[in-house]
């Protein structure tokens, strides 16, 4: 994926939904060759159908979520923000939590003589919907949670409950004006997150 599309000329912004785009389609190109001829043998029952299109979609989900992951964690690598020092990817916080990402890394947070107000998490889920809430205690010294989604907007009354609970949403700068005017001006885009962090090291 990264051949296809090298750091070259794109924002990180852009580079992210462009890699995105083509990941899906080479995806979905794979799951038909996969799948297509079994489906059109057809079913004999109804349960059968709804078991097969049931793991396909968990299939999609999974595959979504952690290939997100994966992109943003190459997006750092490329924006020489180093693993370990920079960042940390699935660290373990308390009582086992693992946070998507940690900055500036998992050994700064369990130092407990590195300053709160220093660390930063970012959560990531394609879609937040009432799943933001999952987020909330994954890393207990870090107040504000980030949270990375390529949802194509929200509503007011959710994104105040977000606000409310210390949820800051980081939406890729291409899909902000996909979310109502009157918060698109609190939403931080991937490359000023980036900024922020590179920063924490400092």
């Amino acid at each position: 994926m990264i051949e296809l599309i090298p750091d070259i000329g794109d924002t990180i912004d852009e580079r992210l939904i462009r890699r995105r785009n083509c990941e899906f389609e080479l995806f979905r190109n794979i799951e038909k060759n996969i799948e297509f001829s079994f489906i059109q043998q057809g079913f004999s029952t109804i349960d059968a159908f709804l078991e097969t299109a049931k793991k396909i979609l968990q299939r999609r989900k999974a595959r979504s979520g952690r290939s997100l992951e994966l992109h943003l964690r190459e997006i750092f690598l490329e924006e020489k923000l180093k693993e370990g020092l920079n960042f940390s990817y699935q660290p373990e916080t308390e009582n086992g939590k693992k946070p998507d990402f940690v900055f500036p890394c998992e050994n700064a947070y369990k130092n407990i003589h590195f300053l709160s107000k220093q660390l930063r998490m970012l959560a990531v889920k394609t879609t937040c919907k009432d799943r933001w809430r999952q987020i909330l205690n994954e890393a207990d010294r870090i107040p504000v949670k980030h949270l990375f989604t390529l949802q194509e907007g929200v509503s007011v009354n959710q994104f105040q409950e977000m606000c409310e609970s210390n949820v800051r949403l980081v939406v890729p700068k291409p899909l902000i004006n996909k979310y109502p005017l009157e918060i698109q001006g609190y939403l931080q885009t991937l490359e000023s997150f980036v900024g922020d962090v590179r920063l924490l090291s400092n």
